[in-house]
């Protein structure tokens, strides 16, 4: 792989990084938010509760394994392009669990 694509792909880094941030963020605010009372009451009530739980928790723990495959920079020239597709992949199934996770506590 050429230096060139190095770079190209260095180009990528910085926006998944931020997007993921932000979405990290919106979800962490959620989880906090739906999760806790102030009467100490859990509120997993019904099984749309438990499905949202399994959906957000492993959706949060596969973005950090995507933060910390987009800034681990100790891959070999060779192998870059499809160490990023797999995080590319692992990015989007994180988003869309994530979303169904939420589309499950807004709907149910």
């Amino acid at each position: 792989m050429s230096e060139l694509r190095v770079k190209d792909l260095a180009a990528y880094r910085q926006p998944m990084v931020t997007s993921l941030g932000i979405i990290m963020g919106f979800l962490l605010n959620f989880l906090a938010n739906w999760a806790t009372r102030d009467d100490q009451v859990s509120e997993m009530k019904n099984f749309a509760d438990w499905i949202v739980a399994a959906t957000l928790l492993p959706a949060l723990i596969i973005m950090v394994l995507v933060l910390y495959r987009i800034l681990d920079i100790r891959h070999k020239t060779e192998t870059l392009e499809q160490v990023y597709v797999t995080t590319l992949r692992l990015y989007l199934a994180a988003i869309v669990l994530a979303f169904c996770g939420v589309g499950v506590a807004l709907f149910f």
